[in-house]
């Protein structure tokens, strides 16, 4: 690219140091709620905190009770934008007979708006007029992305003239917004299009879609005849046929009629022809709930799921054992909003589904039915402690089961668990051990201490995994914690070495039970080891972030009024990123200092320009 300088403003610049001040960009910042813990902070008892599982759970990605207590959160980001930035791409767009300049003004103010950095609203004008005079395709392109972005309506008609000749690369991009906006001169551009026998499938598809948006049910006879023309491209055929269905649903259904019983790509456009809430449509649907192509028996379940799902009940014991995991979900999904005793059990069998996908909408279902039906709960609850048998070779229901206790609080189970905690997969060993920690059981104190110990020397056995058991003996730590064991400190002890068996979760949770260990009651020793790892920031191998902030929960757990001087610099001069500021901000009012101001957001600009202001 050139190097220019004009109106003495505008730079291409890959130098970051030469920008000037930010300005806060358009977006509201999220709120910040930063509380200071009161006084009588303590950590013990039955877990009653958030319970966060992913839709796909993992056992190395549980919710850690030292992760809540306490619940220190991140600090919000605000966006900056370069105040001068719209400016200067206006003024480049106005002022530089460049065609490349232009171009990338225009990109910019494209990229200003879709991020929602800032209003464009100053370079409308010049983007209009460029649009309508430059003769450069490119130039062309980027000005109409920055009007579409900046959702200037009244461009709508200048749009729609572009893409008229446009490529359908850039009509993917404009045209559904100008079917959005009911651009009214759109409709003829494409009605057009659909009668065209040259026009690319893509074109025609977008056409199709902005024709329904406006709701053109003119069109609803050619879109039925494009529908049964074998001799179209099949992309074709299936946009008329999706349509057809919302612009005339009776001939659609009697298309439809017709081509059920062809193959299996027919019987998919079939499927498309029945998308209406027409009563007939979804009966001729349902039929086809059990098609022996999983792609129509898929669309048929999402079909008749979208429209009117009771309809699929009587299909359900089909549909829970059909070969696609698609229509295996669809039915879970069914059960849950038509529970009975009966579809619970269904619900349990199918966290043993072999697709992982499938196993864990079974367990969300089974969650939203124990909450939302509680004369269901007591069966759920049962079924799934009935799982836990450490001779079974299901672990798929094991994991999932002990998932369904911890998100349904049922705290009686801990005991269950011990024997799970040698299981062959890592999965319901980890995950036997998170649920321990959840709901910590005295009666199973020392089978717990006696586990945690021979977890240690489980790190020495090559045909042990050292992450998994450190995975294991981190929750296990934490039940040690909130029980104020002091048989497991000479294990926390040892942690303090940054070579210490992985995870470094592990080592985390170590400092945290130390201070529940100690609570109100500083022991100097291990103040001055906590304040060592809160220090180690510049050493050729510096401490981990979340040893740092467990060691200063840790403090704040103690009450430790001698280590004031490390909490208020770790408050000073550790990044908020990291959290490090958050929990040292936590533990100032615990060590006895005065409660400090809310954290300020992070402030992050907006980088990546090639044009920049300077000064």
């Amino acid at each position: 690219m050139k190097r220019f300088n004009f109106c003495g403003i505008i730079a291409l610049t890959v130098a970051l140091g030469f920008f000037v001040p930010l300005a806060t960009a358009q977006q509201q910042p999220p709120k910040w709620p930063q509380p200071v813990a009161p006084e009588d902070f303590t950590a013990s008892g039955l877990y009653a905190g958030p319970i966060p599982i992913p839709s796909i759970a993992r056992f190395d990605k549980l919710p850690m009770r030292m992760d809540f207590e306490p619940e220190i959160l991140d600090v919000p980001t605000i966006y900056l934008l370069e105040e001068r930035m719209v400016v200067t791409c206006e003024r480049a767009l106005r002022e530089s007979s460049d065609e490349e300049i232009q171009e990338v003004a225009a990109l910019q103010l494209y990229r200003i708006a879709s991020q929602n950095l800032d209003t464009i609203e100053p370079a409308k004008a010049i983007l209009i007029e460029r649009l309508k005079s430059s003769k450069s395709y490119r130039i062309q392109r980027a000005c109409a992305c920055a009007l579409m972005a900046g959702r200037f309506q009244d461009s709508g008609e200048l749009l729609t003239e572009f893409v008229l000749s446009a490529s359908d690369a850039d009509r993917v991009l404009i045209e559904p917004v100008l079917a959005e906006w009911k651009v009214g001169v759109a409709k003829q551009l494409w009605r057009e299009r659909i009668s065209d026998p040259l026009a690319s499938a893509t074109a025609v598809q977008l056409a199709l879609k902005g024709l329904t948006g406006l709701n053109d049910s003119e069109i609803g006879d050619k879109c039925v005849a494009i529908a049964a023309d074998s001799q179209l491209d099949y992309l074709k055929r299936q946009a008329a046929a999706r349509a057809a269905a919302v612009l005339v649903p009776d001939k659609a259904l009697a298309l439809a009629t017709t081509l059920q019983a062809g193959d299996e790509p027919t019987r998919l456009l079939a499927m498309d022809l029945l998308n209406s809430n027409l009563p007939a449509s979804l009966e001729a649907a349902v039929k086809h709930t059990n098609d022996p192509a999983s792609a129509v028996a898929s669309a048929a379940w999402s079909l008749v799921f979208r429209h009117k799902p009771e309809l699929l009940q009587p299909s359900l014991n089909e549909g829970r054992k059909y070969k696609d995991p698609d229509v295996r979900m669809v039915a879970l999904r069914v059960m849950r909003l038509f529970p009975d005793a009966e579809r619970a059990t269904w619900l349990n069998e199918q966290m043993s589904d072999i697709h992982i996908s499938v196993r864990n909408v079974a367990r969300e279902m089974l969650v939203a039915v124990a909450t939302e039906k509680p004369e269901l709960r007591s069966q759920i609850v049962k079924e799934a402690v009935d799982r836990l048998s450490p001779e079974s070779k299901d672990w798929q229901n094991i994991e999932q089961s002990l998932l369904v206790l911890g998100q349904l609080r049922a705290t009686e189970y801990s005991a269950l668990c011990l024997p799970l905690l040698n299981f062959p997969r890592n999965e319901v060993r980890v995950t036997a051990a998170w649920l321990i920690h959840l709901y910590p059981d005295v009666a199973i104190r020392d089978a717990v201490v006696q586990a945690t110990f021979e977890t240690q020397k489980q790190f020495t056995d090559p045909k042990e995994s050292v992450y998994t058991n450190g995975l294991k003996q981190t929750f296990l730590f934490q039940y040690c914690g909130i029980m104020r064991i002091k048989e497991v400190e000479e294990l926390y002890q040892l942690c303090f070495d940054k070579g210490s068996p992985a995870p470094r979760e592990r080592r985390g949770a170590a400092m945290w039970s130390l201070g529940l260990l100690y609570e109100r009651n500083p022991d100097p020793a291990l103040i001055a080891k906590l304040e060592e790892r809160i220090k180690d920031r510049n050493s050729p191998n510096p401490e981990i972030a979340q040893v740092r902030r467990m060691a200063l929960a840790a403090l704040g757990f103690m009450r430790a009024t001698a280590a004031q001087a490390t909490v208020i610099e770790a408050l000073e001069i550790d990044p908020v990123s990291e959290k490090i500021k958050g929990y040292a901000r936590w533990s100032h009012p615990l060590v006895g200092l005065p409660a400090p101001a809310d954290l300020p957001a992070l402030q992050s600009y907006v980088g990546g320009w090639r044009l920049n202001p300077v000064k």
